[in-house]
């Protein structure tokens, strides 16, 4: 049989074997913060309109930006996404605007979630406009759709909701305007909208519709791996343990001024360790002269001091030089919103000898929570950026800026040319922590810390950028432990606490306001198993208390009962391991996505593009469901802490040449967004490739790329489609022998013809294919390729043209996608890409879990460490008590998918637990309980 008729036999089989499914609806789901139209500031930000402060016009003219933080958004949970678009009241003219694709002509209902305000309008106009003309108007707002004693609307005097309309529309480029063409009663806030033709779906909250790609990665068929075979299950030398001040693992604490004040003091009369607590009296009363004292008293401890401090710690004679240089002990100085200021140029100079000379390898650095170094108010005169540069030049602004300010501030400080410590410097973000991790230790941070607010979604997400810039740059990475549940935070003492009327608008800290102690006690945990240097408590005076009415002794409080709990268990198990995270995501160096800043433009002026929808859709796949609980009333222990279908695998680097090797130590790479491929990197994926490595791009990541690598030849002529068919293992051999036989057709040649005599050649059973998953979902475009000799086909449209291909290089593989940036017409992925992801992502390590709890797998010299966390069963609000479901505890199973179980223990309890047979696998079953933790050691037998 001649090739070209295989060819058309594979096209028509493929056609034959498919089941017929209704046509799958479509759901264009848009959030306003990321539509063209915002106002701009000198700066070329966007206008910020927060809800707390609901300025006029004259303030915030035009649309601006709405941010979290607010009680009037957490207490109903929140926005979707992350920002909103606001414009006051008084506004009377402004548009945003947003460009879509409609893929299939017919009726659709436009839906908007805003903010409905009581007894009040807030009228703006929807229209969709299709080449010049005006398909749809419709003017919301205009009065009440929940009713005016609605619980949330009596709080806060509005509250969000839902209300649409149908449109028909056409197939093809379209626009949606949101305008404000008069004043109103009061101010326009609007979250997000969605454009479907399914016309009984009607969206609740902030829950996106069920895409068709999640279905995919929700649902357990079993799938073959495209991974090549690993030689061993090592962890790689890149990913080993650095020493931060000759120490595995350090806990800086702030210290009170008190302790240095008594110093001198008789040991009896003071406590014999750096502390801070609330009250102090009582703290020093019970713990004087003491060496066994919770939490400071532990060999991980090292003093904080506060950066206004310096001056006087600084100066020879004080205490603090005095304990520093008796003890060694390391010691870091927090510089939040803060400065020393000496008293003349010797002291400043005497002081940074000290620093940069003496006690050198003591100071561990200077820490800067929720900032690159405090020198915002250099930026509006330095940083010279504007929305028409790239991103690359966007970068490279930062870089000079901060360098130049930083320097400039320590200059300033300490009257001598001190540079801009770059190694010294600990920035911990919490926005942009994303888009600046790699960055910050390409410029030379050594020390890359991570701050989290409770609802941050996706804690394991951003760990894996920090942990990834850490690891590819030759660094460490630190968590700077900040429990603010929007503006909230559960704190104990008398210090701190916004309870009272004047701060409604503002905040909350008390009790029972914040995020919840499971929460707390996951986050301490998590960070140490997944490789943190160090962590450290934004307050850490928050442990301790003497709690009333009546008289009780001064003792830990619950958050100090946490820390004390996992401050032992550090010191019990200071081994480790490695996180063992097999899979890495290659970005660009300048590609600066960040989910959750506010504003939430790249570097702050850059306008949201596809590439940015790109990675959300990509990260939120690798994490599923991410996506899905973000859209649930915001708690702490459900946005943070998600059940990821694949398990905390995933490191991210960027393609920077100053470190590609770094991409060694990962079996497989899944390229990100869009790349500025230079030629070392071209060469460096052919050699990673080569030594057996798996690299998963797409036809929008091609540019600087040879086809022989790709193993495709791509056109820039597209095709639409709703349906993707992966092809097996039996159906690609077919398609590789067919490929060794024949030079590459032209694109157009690759579909197949149905004729009588295949049909007849299929029915006798000359020939028999096993069709393969269909894929089926929203329209996607894609690029009509003709893969080179012997790559495999993995998946083609239902008519045979290829969408995925395999190509063999060496010990590798290249897995091509002809779908740019994995996305449909309407930006979301697909579910081949979806598909595509569980082939590469599924069995990646060799331990199997089985059972709803997020995990992360640590590798050790005796075997392998599992963190597993039960993200259900605590539902804690921003203000109040949580919900406790104790029947949302959880079973897992562990096993080995290659070696044996040789025993296996519970760390947190000290507990053995029993081993089972089934199958011929040896496994073990631990129950967590509702927003419990366990860490599973597995000892593999020898």
């Amino acid at each position: 049989m001649s090739p070209r008729r295989l060819l058309l036999i594979v096209s028509y089989v493929l056609v034959l074997c498919a089941p017929v499914f209704a046509q799958t609806s479509e759901y264009l789901w848009y959030e306003a913060e990321n539509m063209r139209g915002f106002s701009l500031n000198e700066r070329y930000e966007p206008v910020l309109n927060p809800s707390w402060v609901n300025p006029l016009r004259a303030k915030a003219p035009g649309w601006g930006i709405n941010g979290p933080g607010v009680s009037a958004e957490w207490s109903q949970g929140g926005e979707s996404e992350w920002n909103s678009a606001a414009a006051s009241a008084d506004e009377t003219k402004a548009a945003l605007i947003q460009d879509v694709e409609i893929a299939r002509a017919g009726k659709y209902k436009f839906w908007v979630r805003y903010a409905d305000w009581a007894s009040k309008n807030e009228n703006f106009t929807v229209r969709v406009v299709q080449a010049g003309r005006e398909l749809f108007r419709r003017e919301f707002g205009a009065g009440d759709l929940l009713d005016p004693h609605d619980e949330t609307k009596m709080y806060w005097g509005w509250a969000f909701a839902w209300d649409g309309a149908e449109a028909t529309l056409n197939k093809g480029a379209a626009q949606v305007f949101i305008e404000i063409e008069k004043a109103a009663q009061a101010r326009r806030h609007v979250d997000c909208w969605l454009l479907t033709n399914d016309l009984a779906f009607t969206p609740q909250g902030r829950r996106k519709p069920d895409f068709a790609a999640w279905r995919v990665l929700r649902e357990g068929r079993p799938v073959e791996s495209l991974l090549t075979s690993a030689k061993n299950y090592d962890a790689p030398a890149l990913w080993q343990q650095q020493l931060l001040a000759g120490r595995d693992f350090v806990m800086p604490w702030n210290t009170a001024r008190e302790f240095w004040r008594d110093y001198d003091k008789p040991p009896a009369e003071r406590s014999l360790y750096p502390f801070h607590a609330e009250p102090i009296e009582e703290f020093v009363k019970k713990y004087a002269g003491q060496k066994d004292v919770p939490l400071f008293g532990s060999k991980l401890a090292a003093p904080v001091v506060y950066i206004n401090d310096l001056p006087e710690y600084l100066k020879e004679g004080s205490a603090f030089l005095r304990y520093a240089r008796e003890t060694k002990t390391p010691f870091a100085v927090l510089i939040n919103y803060g400065a020393a200021n000496f008293a003349d140029e010797a002291a400043a100079q005497a002081a940074w000898k000290l620093l940069d000379g003496e006690l050198r390898g003591q100071f561990l650095g200077w820490i800067s929570g929720e900032s690159v170094g405090y020198v915002w108010d250099k930026s509006a005169t330095q940083l010279k950026i504007n929305p028409q540069m790239s991103r690359r030049e966007l970068m490279e602004a930062h870089r000079v800026f901060y360098t130049n300010a930083i320097a400039d501030k320590w200059q300033t400080t300490f009257r001598a040319p001190t540079g801009a410590q770059w190694d010294k410097l600990m920035p911990a973000q919490s926005t942009s922590s994303t888009s600046f991790a790699h960055a910050l230790a390409e410029w030379g941070v050594r020390d890359l810390g991570l701050e989290t607010a409770t609802v941050q979604p996706g804690f394991a997400m951003r760990l894996a950028f920090t942990r990834g810039a850490a690891r590819q740059f030759g660094r460490r990475f630190w968590y700077y432990h900040a429990p603010n549940f929007g503006d909230s935070a559960t704190t104990f003492t008398k210090t701190q606490n916004f309870a009272g009327p004047d701060n409604f608008w503002h905040s909350r800290y008390g009790a029972t306001m914040g995020p919840s102690l499971s929460w707390y006690r996951k986050s301490l945990f998590f960070y140490y198993m997944s490789g943190a240097s160090a962590i450290y408590l934004e307050q850490g005076y928050d442990q301790f208390f003497k709690p009333g009415p009546g008289e009780h002794p001064f003792q830990l409080n619950p958050l100090g009962r946490i820390s004390d709990e996992f401050v032992k268990f550090a010191e019990k198990h200071p081994e480790r391991g490695a996180p063992y995270t097999p899979i890495a995501f290659l970005l660009d160096p300048a590609h600066g996505w960040e989910m959750t800043d506010y504003p939430h433009y790249p570097f702050g002026v850059s306008p949201i593009s596809r590439h940015d929808g790109a990675l959300r859709e990509l990260f939120g796949a690798a994490y599923f469901p991410l996506p899905e609980t973000e859209g649930e009333p915001a708690t702490g222990d459900r946005q943070a802490y998600v059940n990821g279908v694949f398990g905390d695998i995933f490191d991210v680097l960027v393609a920077s040449d100053a470190r590609p090797d770094a991409l060694d130590a990962y079996r497989a790479v899944i390229v990100g967004g869009r790349v500025q491929w230079s030629k070392t990197w071209a060469a460096k994926l052919r050699d990673y490739v080569q030594r057996g490595g798996v690299v998963m791009l797409n036809a929008a990541q091609v540019e600087g790329l040879p086809a022989d690598l790709l193993g495709v030849e791509v056109s820039k002529e597209t095709g639409e489609t709703d349906t993707a068919r992966s092809v097996n293992s039996q159906l690609s051999t077919l398609n590789s022998q067919l490929n060794h036989n024949t030079k590459p057709s032209k694109t157009s040649d690759l579909g197949g013809k149905r004729s009588n005599y295949i049909r007849k050649i299929v029915d006798s059973g000359q020939l028999t294919v096993d069709s393969g998953v269909e894929l089926r979902g929203p329209v996607f475009r894609y690029h009509k390729i003709a893969p080179r000799t012997g790559v495999k086909v993995i998946a083609t449209t239902l008519d045979g043209a290829p969408l995925a291909t395999v190509n063999e290089i060496g010990r590798g593989r290249v897995v091509f996608v002809a779908v740019p940036d994995l996305l449909g017409l309407d930006e979301r992925l697909t579910p081949l890409a979806a598909h595509l992801l569980k082939r590469l992502c599924t069995e990646a390590t060799p331990v199997r879990v089985v059972g709803d709890a997020e995990y992360l797998v640590n590798r050790t010299t005796r075997g392998w460490l599992v963190t597993l966390l039960n993200n259900r069963g605590i539902y804690k609000p921003q203000q109040g008590l949580a919900e406790v479901r104790r029947e949302e505890s959880v079973e897992i199973m562990l096993s080995l998918r290659i070696g044996t179980l040789d025993a296996a223990r519970e760390l947190t309890n000290e507990r053995r637990l029993a081993l089972t047979a089934q199958n011929g696998v040896t496994q073990t079953k631990i129950t967590i309980p509702a927003g419990g933790l366990a860490i599973v050691e597995l000892l593999e037998r020898r």
